[in-house]
């Protein structure tokens, strides 16, 4: 009696038993943070919405993620083959390896909204950055890398008594800074301003 045969893809024995008994997930969550383009795992936790604790019992007890993957390959365009296993090509469909999705606000009066994210180019992007993301706010737009470190000067997104913007902020001795805004600039202490991120690039945009 013959048997049927209605797979029309080989998948190895090995990776077929590391999904089955939910192994071998370090190098899984390696490639689902290349396919985003996120240089850390913190980026990807703060794209996803899951705690630093959650991560770490997974990559520690090396956990299979198939719901990152599956979550990874309908965001990215990623194969679920490539990200499960590291065989074939990252993006069967020609999608472009050099691309990166950021997540994206927008500030509307002094609020942030979570925008649809956005595709760029991984050239545009310096390296070293921590956690990249863009905001958009009036008729520009900043890409904005996570920051923990003391203000200095340059173009910051903060916040103000609740209000988000994008601002150019001087440090002054004595822990004091001095917050640009045209005709409404003003001094204050540094304790007064909660810094969101640190503006990496500003783009404007152009009306024709």
């Amino acid at each position: 009696m013959s048997t049927l045969n209605i797979t029309n893809r080989h998948i190895s024995d090995e990776l077929k038993s590391a999904i089955m008994h939910n192994t071998g997930g370090q190098k899984v969550i390696e490639r689902i943070l290349k396919a985003y383009g996120f240089s850390s795992r913190q980026a990807f936790c703060n794209h996803l919405g899951v705690s630093q604790s959650t991560m770490a019992n997974r990559y520690a007890r090396n956990t299979f993620p198939s719901d990152w993957v599956i979550i990874c390959s309908m965001e990215t365009g990623a194969s679920i083959k490539w990200l499960s296993s590291g065989e074939g090509m990252m993006f069967e469909d020609g999608h472009d390896e050099k691309a990166v999705m950021l997540q994206h606000q927008k500030i509307t009066n002094g609020v942030l909204n979570s925008q649809n994210d956005i595709i760029c180019d991984k050239s545009e992007i310096p390296e070293g950055l921590n956690s990249p993301f863009i905001v958009t706010a009036d008729k520009s737009r900043f890409l904005v890398d996570a920051y923990e470190g003391e203000i200095t000067d340059g173009l910051w997104l903060v916040q103000i008594d609740s209000l988000v913007s994008i601002r150019e902020i001087y440090r002054f001795p004595g822990g004091r800074v001095r917050v640009e805004n045209g005709k409404a600039s003003f001094e204050c202490s540094v304790s007064d301003v909660k810094v969101l991120g640190k503006v990496v690039t500003k783009t404007d945009f152009v009306e024709l």
